[in-house]
């Protein structure tokens, strides 16, 4: 079925990203994802290729501290394979996922972030939330402890931007 704005507009987005630098210069992003309505086994993973690219990138390499909480408790992340983890917890209570991801590749397709610049690719950065690809997602790129200069340039919906094009943004699905 075709997708109108008020189609969209009663969608709300499920799986929300917050992407921000923990260090530039051990090239670090840190990725927070809530999932508000999680299976009571959330599964999520990483791509192993990407699009236009038919090589296996395998980005769970670069993927450090994977951690859960609900409630405010840590929850066990149990690792099933290289690109894949489950988390038992509460369905309908939010899902909070948090780690972060080593970005020193120049090709388009993953991630590289150091003191000049900084860039990635969903697919290298994005955990996919099994049951919910379909779904809107929202990804806010958050600029604290940036470079004053530092703009930003995404392909995806703004939402609610600043000048520089940080903040908030939605896709139609993962």
């Amino acid at each position: 079925p075709q997708m109108t704005a008020a189609t969209r507009s009663v969608r709300a987005p499920t799986v929300c990203y917050a992407v921000a630098v923990h260090s530039l210069h051990a090239h670090l992003f840190a990725i927070t994802v809530t999932i508000t309505r999680p299976a009571a086994r959330q599964v999520v993973s990483l791509p192993t290729w990407i699009a236009g690219s038919y090589l296996l990138r395998e980005f769970s390499k670069h993927l450090q501290g994977l951690q859960a909480r609900q409630d405010g408790k840590a929850l066990t992340v149990q690792q099933l394979d290289k690109c894949t983890w489950q988390i038992d917890c509460q369905p309908g209570k939010t899902l909070a996922l948090s780690y972060m991801v080593y970005a020193l590749d120049a090709s388009v397709r993953t991630a590289w972030l150091d003191t000049e610049r900084g860039f990635f690719n969903g697919t290298s950065v994005c955990l996919k939330v099994h049951g919910q690809e379909g779904r809107p997602h929202r990804l806010q790129v958050i600029n604290d402890g940036l470079p004053a200069d530092w703009q930003m340039a995404c392909s995806l919906r703004a939402e609610t931007t600043a000048a520089n094009g940080f903040g908030s943004y939605v896709a139609d699905d993962y």
